[in-house]
């Protein structure tokens, strides 16, 4: 029975870094900062690009919104799976840090 579960929170524990996914925002104006914290992730940002690992699979208008809370308006939000469009990003931007 313990050997059971001590292998069963093993694999979860490998598992779990699976679900995170590497993402990648622009802002309109260079950060900053070199780490920034947004949305519970520690991002590296270099001028205006700045990408941190998030347990999601997709971007979301609602990580946006978050982000830009943090460092003002953002011109793109990917990872390889998806990309906010223009209209989410057009929303994000009412979100923005003055």
């Amino acid at each position: 029975m313990l050997r059971s579960t001590l292998i069963s929170a093993a694999a979860l524990a490998f598992a779990a870094p699976a679900l995170a996914g590497t993402f990648v925002f622009e802002t309109a104006q260079p950060v900053a900062e070199k780490r920034v914290i947004a949305e519970s992730v520690v991002w590296t940002c270099e001028g205006t690009t700045c990408v941190g690992d998030l347990d999601r699979k997709t971007v979301s208008l609602r990580i946006c919104k978050k982000i830009a809370k943090e460092v003002g308006e953002i011109t793109a939000l990917r990872n390889d799976k998806s990309e906010l469009d223009a209209a989410d990003l057009e929303a994000c931007k009412a979100s923005a840090k003055s």
